[in-house]
C-alpha cells in the first residue's frame, strides 16, 4: 500500500460569513477528519495553523485519496503527493547517482 502526503488550506471565499454556518462547517470538517482516521485510511491529521494543515494517508491509489478528500471542497483544497520511505528512496537515489558516475 502506498502513502500519501495531503496538504489543505481553507477557501476563505467559500466559508459561509455568518459564524453559526462556519461552525457548522468546522463541525463537519472535524466529523469528516475523525471518519477517515476511524477508518484507518487516514494514519494522521495535524494542523500548521487553523486554516491549514496535512495528513499521511495509505491507500492503494491516489485516486482513492482524491476520493477521501474530495467531500471537504470547496471549503478546504487539497495537495495529494506520494511519499517513498527514507530507506526506499535512498537506495533509488544512490543506485541512480551511482549508475550516472559510473559512465
Amino acid at each position: 500500500m502506498s502513502r500519501y502526503m495531503v496538504s489543505w488550506k481553507a477557501n476563505p471565499s467559500a466559508w459561509p460569513t455568518d459564524p453559526k454556518q462556519a461552525l457548522t462547517v468546522i463541525e463537519g470538517a472535524i466529523a469528516g477528519g475523525d471518519q477517515l482516521i476511524k477508518a484507518g485510511a487516514a494514519k494522521e491529521l495535524n494542523w500548521f495553523t487553523p486554516q491549514e494543515g496535512y495528513g499521511i494517508f495509505e491507500a492503494d491509489s491516489k485516486a482513492s485519496v482524491l476520493g477521501m478528500v474530495q467531500g471537504f471542497f470547496p471549503y478546504y483544497s487539497q495537495d495529494v503527493r506520494e511519499v517513498v520511505s527514507w530507506d526506499s528512496a535512498k537506495k533509488a537515489i544512490l543506485d541512480s547517482a551511482r549508475h550516472a558516475a559510473a559512465r
